[in-house]
């Protein structure tokens, strides 16, 4: 599968080392959220539609099913509120996150208890869910931070029914683990993408040429 794609700044944690890939069907398009994104460092895909989960599992570090089991705090790391997680890893399709660890998620609340900061799409972490997540690890701060809006997936448990997704295990019935095992065999490695043409700027409207002086006779 060819994609078209352009690097752009997402909003989502501290400074990242990694560059690598938001769909282009996702909030990420507005000029004022790209700004406030490069104050994070971390990039994903601009033209990459995370709703297919090939493409998130080629854009995650690490994909994990795990269960919430406290709120940590919240930060501001200068582009807005950002909630911290502990996440106690049930079962690993990509990485190698074990045990209990932290997952971090762009938005949170004010002092007032409204919700700010967090993605059109999105929606909040909650303690005692399960979730898909699909994250990048900031080695400054020391957390995985989910992949916005397709990154935290609610999902029961693993043998959940999955319908439309392959049967990766051969048993018969599709679940959710069949779903993201499949996503990870079929990942789309987005690291090697061509970047976009750069717009060709069109040409002023030729001007009106002069008229050639007449010779006096």
């Amino acid at each position: 599968m060819t994609l078209k794609r352009k690097a752009v700044l997402i909003a989502a944690g501290a400074v990242l080392a990694v560059t690598i890939g938001v769909a282009g069907t996702a909030v990420y398009q507005h000029e004022n959220e790209r700004d406030a994104a490069s104050a994070s460092g971390m990039e994903l895909t601009y033209n990459a539609d995370f709703s297919d989960d090939a493409n998130l599992a080629g854009e995650a570090e690490d994909l994990f099913y795990g269960k919430v089991t406290a709120l940590k705090g919240q930060k501001d790391l200068g582009i807005g509120a950002e909630t911290q997680y502990a996440v106690e890893v049930q079962r690993v399709f990509k990485g190698d996150v074990t045990g209990t660890i932290v997952v971090n998620q762009q938005g949170g609340k004010d002092a007032d208890g409204n919700i700010v900061d967090l993605p059109d799409g999105d929606a909040l972490i909650q303690v005692g869910s399960r979730y898909l997540f699909a994250t990048k690890y900031n080695s400054d701060q020391k957390f995985n931070t989910v992949i916005p809006v397709y990154g935290d997936v609610p999902i029961p448990n693993t043998e959940a029914d999955a319908p439309g997704s392959p049967d990766a295990n051969g048993d018969g019935q599709s679940t959710m683990s069949d779903r993201w095992v499949a996503a990870v065999q079929d990942q789309n490695d987005l690291s090697t993408a061509p970047p976009a043409d750069e717009p060709t700027e069109e040409p002023a409207d030729d001007p009106t040429p002069e008229a050639s002086p007449t010779e006096s006779s």
